[in-house]
């Protein structure tokens, strides 16, 4: 596709056309391997999907069903692009809908598992695809809400400076947090993202995981990190 480029990972077992905006991160990796709540037989829906790096990637993993979610046309294009060249088209449903009006194309409690990495800004940026211009945090859990099953999980990937937050609204939302793990870019560095598995109608205990440090000093993956690359799929 003009304007876009095709990037290999994981030794060429998969493949993504990707904008120069808007690019899978290292991030998101740890991200997908560090999700709970995902069984075989999982119902997943991926909301704001974009070029569909998650929903392929947790295909990938976890050898599940996924509903891609995205309103872009754009990245909807990507989307159906990326999930053809990987051969998932029989585990991945590209669903062109606007997060906001979620209960006009899903079933209540109809999903198993939710996975959110929504844009990271309220205000304007210059990257409209990390800015919150169609659905806020809050638009993003409530939809998640509507489509998630009592006992369901949802892991969600946010910095962590809004925290407090996600966490607030998912239990407005009878969502209750159940275990934290942050993301620091050096052992000498404060958290910059974290991800967030909650559970809808249960009350477990909050568990903080231990954290994930992502570089060296010399600017190369730790072990740990090293180790998950090489392994994930």
């Amino acid at each position: 596709m003009e304007g876009f480029r095709e990037f290999d990972f994981f030794r060429g077992k998969v493949k993504f056309i990707q904008p120069k905006a808007h690019r899978l991160s290292v991030v998101e990796i740890l991200f997908v391997w560090s999700i709970k709540g995902i069984k075989r037989k999982s119902l997943v829906a991926d909301l704001g999907a974009g070029f569909g790096a998650l929903s392929i990637l947790i295909a990938l993993k976890y050898n599940c069903k996924v509903i891609a979610v995205e309103k872009d046309h754009t990245m909807i294009q990507l989307l159906k692009q990326n999930v053809k060249n990987n051969n998932l088209e029989d585990r991945i449903e590209v669903l062109e809908c606007d997060v906001r009006k979620i209960n006009q194309f899903l079933e209540r409690q109809s999903l198993d598992c939710v996975v959110i990495n929504p844009p990271f800004y309220e205000k304007p940026s210059a990257n409209p695809y990390h800015t919150e211009i169609d659905g806020t945090l809050g638009d993003f859990l409530e939809s998640a809400s509507y489509i998630l099953k009592d006992g369901g999980f949802i892991n969600i990937l946010l910095p962590s400076y809004r925290l407090l937050e996600a966490c607030g609204v998912m239990e407005s939302l009878n969502i209750r947090p159940m275990y934290l793990k942050f993301f620091h870019p050096f052992i000498d560095r404060h958290a910059k993202l974290v991800r967030i598995v909650g559970v809808k109608n249960l009350k477990p205990k909050l568990i903080v995981e231990s954290p994930l440090i992502i570089n060296h000093k010399q600017n190369k993956y730790t072990e740990e990190v090293q180790r998950i690359l090489e392994n994930f799929l």
